[in-house]
């Protein structure tokens, strides 16, 4: 099976985390490498692109899998994802030596959904996630690995004013992972689909408090 492309950005100094960042639909792995540079703190940002091909009007973008209707993964071409991304974390892991409490996900809208599926697919392998402008997945006969997320620190973000992802599809996720057992913050922000200065700056003061950056 093809494993993922990905690039890294090892921060000056130094990791002392390390981020496995997630693109959303359309885009390509230079999107949350971006973001992670833009973090200022020491961590290591994995960015990986997803397996599916896209044409469209700006060019060649991928995704991480298709949708039968609005929000709703392919259950298959979904489970594929997981998968590949789960291997990610593993490899990640041994290849840099990263102890499980030291590993985030974080990811952009279908990068968000993705990280929250990872998580419920590989949770001894994880730290935390960080899921911006997401939702919580719910694929056609998708068996939960883990459904309780004993204590998982989680940073769910949403703009209120996002037009491709309704703001309360991110109270959903929120409230569910709490349910899980997850220990999540969830923040809004005066903003569309998009990681605004004052939500960068919430990761950012996040990531500070949970990993003691």
């Amino acid at each position: 099976m093809t494993e993922l492309f990905f690039r890294v950005h090892e921060p000056e100094g130094g990791a002392a985390l390390t981020a496995i960042a997630v693109h959303g639909y359309g885009s390509n792995e230079e999107d949350l490498l971006g973001l992670g540079r833009e973090l200022g703190l020491p961590v290591r940002v994995v960015a990986p692109r997803g397996p599916m091909e896209l044409r469209h009007a700006f060019g060649l973008g991928y995704a991480w899998f298709s949708f039968t209707s609005a929000g709703q993964p392919e259950s298959e071409s979904f489970r594929h994802a997981v998968d590949a991304l789960a291997r990610l974390v593993r490899d990640v892991r041994a290849r840099w030596n990263v102890p499980r409490e030291k590993l985030v996900m974080m990811g952009f809208s279908q990068g968000a959904v993705m990280s929250i599926a990872v998580a419920l697919s590989a949770l001894p392998e994880l730290g935390g996630v960080v899921a911006l402008s997401g939702y919580y997945p719910r694929p056609e006969g998708w068996t939960l690995a883990y459904a309780n997320l004993h204590g998982l620190p989680v940073l769910v973000t949403h703009g209120t004013y996002d037009d491709v992802l309704p703001v309360e599809w991110g109270r959903d996720a929120a409230e569910t992972l709490q349910a899980m057992g997850a220990d999540v913050r969830y923040a809004e922000f005066p903003m569309a689909h998009q990681v605004s200065p004052d939500c960068l700056a919430t990761v950012r003061s996040w990531l500070k408090e949970k990993f003691g950056l």
